[in-house]
């Protein structure tokens, strides 16, 4: 689980003022139209997110607003493009899984199927109904992970 890092705010931040490149300032002489970070905690990633001011229907500055209220109940953000923004989400299968406990912290309690289901749809309500995205679903390729893509 990621611990928040000051290094890893300002490394995150330029890898991600490079992959939006002219969308972030004109002229900028690259891109990547496809990249992720790696996992980031919430603070992380609500400094990573307010690099992207606007593009199209993403406004980064509402969406780390908008996520403040998953501090503490998620594993780790993820963000970056795949042509548009997209930002991922990963959640805990265990209570001590959650986002800034160390390493060896003892065990939590299994989280219940209806806690999960019911943390996926007050995410999907906010993505979907606040936050203007294309789709939310299931990422492929990380376990219990999901993701918002905006237009």
């Amino acid at each position: 689980m990621p611990v928040t890092s000051t290094q890893r705010i300002l490394v995150a931040q330029q890898f991600v003022r490079f992959g939006f490149g002219e969308h972030i300032e004109a002229g900028a002489p690259f891109y990547s139209a496809d990249f992720l970070t790696q996992e980031l905690t919430t603070t992380e990633v609500q400094a990573v997110l307010a690099v992207v001011e606007r593009f199209n229907a993403f406004a980064g500055g509402a969406v780390a607003g908008a996520i403040e209220r998953f501090r503490g109940r998620v594993r780790s953000w993820r963000f970056g493009r795949a042509g548009a923004p997209v930002l991922i989400v990963t959640l805990p299968f265990w209570t001590h899984q959650v986002e800034e406990e160390p390493l060896g912290a003892p065990t939590g309690t299994l989280i219940t199927d209806e806690a999960h289901l019911a943390l996926v749809e007050e995410l999907r309500q906010l993505f979907v109904k606040d936050l203007d995205v294309l789709k939310f679903e299931a990422y492929p390729g990380l376990a219990n992970s999901f993701a918002a893509w905006w237009r």
